[in-house]
Order: structure tokens, then C-alpha cells, then sequence
């Protein structure tokens, strides 16, 4: 792949929407593409920050690993989508890992001893990258809300309401995009207790499977009651 085709690539990203050519030029210089396969290491937590990433195909997912050997899902992303840039920025070693969650995945890799000089000079990248950055805070902001004050039936009901649905009736039919083990880990709370939810709102008529993956929402209205109730047992 060519500097050209690589600046293409770049030009295509939100992020970078905005960053005049010639400084795309000389970012595609210092970057190389990579892919990887399903569950393949594209970063690892405590690794020295070599650059920062860009989503071309497939899927990534950032985690990171608790003291107790525990995994927290932080973010999945999709083509388009960038990650790492507050590492190349403030950081000697990554805060997290990530890992392609498709075969294949491929990802632009942006260097980031060039990445540094070009952001003290170009003040469109910089206006870039601070943008990219306050996206990426207003998400982890939302996340720390959500596992620190909401209930465990509240973050499960919030996040089947903001799922891409099938209007059926008065119904509502959406695929859960990832497995229901790391769907447990995303919403922090254990698989055991995301199926007694699950149980327990299938029960209570709120819900009901579709498949696997298929969840049909019988009861919306309620599910948004519970995603909206500050009480420590909401949903439960």
C-alpha cells in the first residue's frame, strides 16, 4: 500500500476529516496498515506506546485486566473508529489492551514519534485530535456513571434500549452484538447475574428470545422505567 493510498485512508476517518493533505501525507508516511486475526493481540496493557490506531475492517475490542484477574470491557469499535491517542499524547506504556474481535482485522497503525510533531505544528491536527479525545471522555464518563450508580438491571435495560431495533407492533426486536459472557463483562456484572435478569424479565413478560442472539421487547415502556430508576435494586 502506498503513502497515497494510506492517506486516503486517514482522509476517510472522522477524525481526521478536517487535517489539511500535506499533513496527512507526512501522518501516512510514518503509518503502516496490519491485520490480525479473531482474538489476536493488536495492543497490549503495560506495552511502551509505539502509536496509536485506526480501525480499516473488521472489529476491535479495548479491555483491561483487574488486579484479581478480572476483565472490564471499556469500548468495542467499528471501522472508521480510532483508539490509543491519548496514550501517544500523555502516556510511556498503554493503559489497556486490545484485541480484533473478526477475521480478518485491520487497523492503520500511526507512529507516534512523527504523530508528536506534527500535532506541536499543525494546529487543524491538534483541533483533530482534541475533538477525538472529547468524544472518547464524554464515552468513559457515561461508563463510569453507569457502573458506579446504576444497578445492575439498569445497565442491562439501558443498553438493550440503545441497540439498533426492528419495529414489530409494539414490539421491539434487537441482536445483542456481542456473546452474553462478554456482554457480563461490558455492563460489570457477572454471566450469572445477566441470566437471572434475563430469566426474570422473561417471567415478568418484558421480554423474550428470538435465537441466541434475538431479543424481542415486549414491554419497552418498563425497560425505560428501570433504566431510568436510581434505586440500587431496579430491575431486580
Amino acid at each position: 500500500m502506498t503513502p497515497a493510498d494510506v492517506a486516503a485512508l486517514l482522509r476517510r476517518a472522522p477524525a481526521f476529516a478536517s487535517v489539511p493533505p500535506p499533513t496527512l501525507a507526512l501522518l501516512a508516511a510514518g503509518s503502516r496498515v496490519a491485520s490480525f486475526a479473531k482474538g489476536e493481540a493488536i495492543m497490549v496493557e503495560g506495552e511502551p506506546v509505539r502509536g496509536f490506531f485506526l480501525v480499516l475492517g473488521g472489529g476491535v475490542r479495548i479491555f483491561r485486566v483487574g488486579p484479581d484477574g478480572k476483565e472490564q470491557l471499556l469500548q468495542r469499535l467499528r471501522p472508521g473508529q480510532s483508539f490509543a491517542e491519548a496514550a501517544v499524547l500523555t502516556m510511556r506504556r498503554y493503559p489497556a489492551g486490545a484485541e480484533a474481535t473478526e477475521t480478518p482485522t485491520e487497523v492503520l497503525e500511526i507512529g507516534g514519534e512523527a504523530f508528536l510533531r506534527l500535532f506541536e505544528e499543525d494546529r487543524a491536527l491538534a483541533r483533530a485530535m482534541v475533538a477525538s479525545l472529547s468524544t472518547w471522555l464524554v464515552r468513559l464518563v457515561g461508563r463510569v456513571e453507569d457502573l458506579t450508580v446504576m444497578s445492575a438491571g439498569a445497565r442491562l435495560a439501558r443498553y438493550l434500549l440503545d441497540l439498533p431495533a426492528r419495529e414489530e407492533g409494539r414490539r421491539l426486536s434487537v441482536d445483542l452484538p456481542i456473546p452474553k459472557k462478554e456482554l457480563a463483562a461490558f455492563l460489570g456484572i457477572t454471566p450469572e447475574t445477566l441470566s437471572r435478569l434475563l430469566r426474570k424479565w422473561k417471567d415478568r413478560g418484558l421480554l423474550e428470545a428470538d435465537g441466541s442472539r434475538t431479543l424481542v421487547l415486549r414491554d419497552a415502556d418498563t425497560l425505560l422505567a428501570i433504566a431510568s430508576d436510581p434505586s440500587p435494586a431496579a430491575g431486580l
